[in-house]
């Protein structure tokens, strides 16, 4: 693999990253860029910044999804009576 054997790492991270996100794994490309970008060229650095902009949106919205789908659950609930509704 690319990253392994430093071949091209830029390239290659930054493939493996938009892979992941498209896999839903955008937490996990978060922390692989984060780890592997110092081994990066100054000149891919600006786009790795691009790329964890990105992903970092495609975090919020998740957690934010999952935030009020929680709260929905939590008032659908609360009024049914099994979460202290009356």
């Amino acid at each position: 693999m690319a990253i392994n054997a430093g071949d091209r790492l830029d390239s290659a991270l930054k493939d493996m990253a938009i892979v992941m996100k498209q896999q839903n794994c955008a937490e996990e490309a978060i922390e692989a860029i984060k780890s592997l970008r110092r081994r990066c060229s100054d000149q891919a650095q600006e786009s790795l910044d691009n790329i964890l902009l990105d992903l970092y949106k495609v975090r919020f919205t998740e957690k934010q999804k999952l935030f009020m789908f929680l709260s929905s659950s939590k008032r659908r609930l609360r009024y049914s009576g099994i979460w202290g509704g009356r």
